[in-house]
């Protein structure tokens, strides 16, 4: 923490500051004033509710959910007023499968009656507004093939975040029917993971053949792409060319779902992937690189970009 602002008063007239500005219904005006003060002095429990107050207010759905987060974790009071501010963020942010697997766990921990009445009408509406988006997801999946493919790959995504299931039997069957690209024969793998799906499914993807069982697959996050040869890269770029970093992690992240599920040990060896991804970023540098450069993984990189310019 900041060494405090060596004025007499200062924290008095912040969160005077606030309060009036919360009375006058300026909530930005108290956001500002909220950034000044935790700059210098920790929250009381107090202010962190104003502040999810006025974060809510501002229609910050993000950043209070990430706030009544932090601030749950943390054991700030009250707590189910925290609660409230966090599954009402994530209901704005049509997070609506959260919100109930949230609440069910709640009402497991013997929530206090007031709670679950409080509670209780944001699970119906969650439920419900599950309701109609499923019925919209069905009749999307029945048009599947007229669909755009960010619209594709949007719909997948939808199924994913509100674990609908059921429609595994139909995203397996897309997957071997139609001739989809990679990034969504990735997203289908990714549900139908999800989904524990448990058939025997071909995959072609970059010239390879492969048979996959999607409840046995490792989730994307979890590829030995993004877990060794990505930090590895990133560290080298860190100390060699810092500027390239963030482009070099969103290129990565996106090859990374594109590789999915193929192992790609059994293309090169991890160092040949690093040397060769280290000589592509120097190239998109336009200097000369010292690193060699794997003719299987290049290839494999020129796929994957040619793909995605299609």
């Amino acid at each position: 923490m900041s060494e405090l602002i060596p004025f007499p008063k200062t924290k008095e007239k912040l969160v005077n500051d606030i309060k009036q500005a919360v009375a006058q219904s300026h909530y930005e005006q108290a956001y500002d004033a909220f950034m000044t003060y935790e700059k210098y002095f920790e929250l009381t429990n107090e202010l962190a509710l104003l502040k999810c107050h006025v974060l809510w207010e501002l229609a910050a759905f993000l950043e209070l959910r990430e706030e009544t987060h932090i601030l749950i974790k943390q054991e700030f009071q009250p707590q189910d007023d925290l609660m409230i501010y966090h599954l009402q963020s994530l209901y704005a942010l049509e997070q609506y499968q959260t919100v109930v697997n949230i609440i069910d766990k709640v009402f497991e921990n013997n929530a206090r009656q007031e709670m679950r009445m409080a509670l209780l009408p944001i699970k119906d509406q969650a439920q419900r507004q599950l309701k109609e988006r499923r019925t919209e997801m069905q009749s999307q999946l029945q048009k599947f093939e007229q669909l755009s493919k960010p619209r594709q790959m949007e719909l997948i995504l939808s199924l994913i975040d509100d674990g609908a299931d059921h429609f595994a039997s139909t995203i397996a069957y897309l997957l071997v029917q139609n001739n989809v690209g990679a990034t969504l024969q990735s997203l289908m793998l990714e549900y139908l993971r999800y989904a524990r799906y448990n058939q025997s499914i071909p995959i072609q993807k970059y010239g390879r053949n492969i048979e996959v069982i999607p409840s046995q697959l490792i989730g994307m996050e979890a590829t030995h792409f993004i877990t060794v040869i990505t930090p590895k890269i990133i560290d080298m770029l860190e100390v060699q060319h810092p500027s390239l970093v963030h482009e070099a992690l969103t290129h990565l992240n996106a090859h990374n779902i594109d590789l999915y599920p193929i192992d790609i040990t059994d293309i090169a060896s991890d160092q040949a992937w690093i040397d060769t991804y280290m000589s592509y970023f120097e190239d998109m540098l336009g200097i000369p690189s010292t690193y060699g450069i794997d003719e299987a993984v290049g290839d494999m990189i020129n796929l994957i970009n040619r793909s995605k310019s299609t």
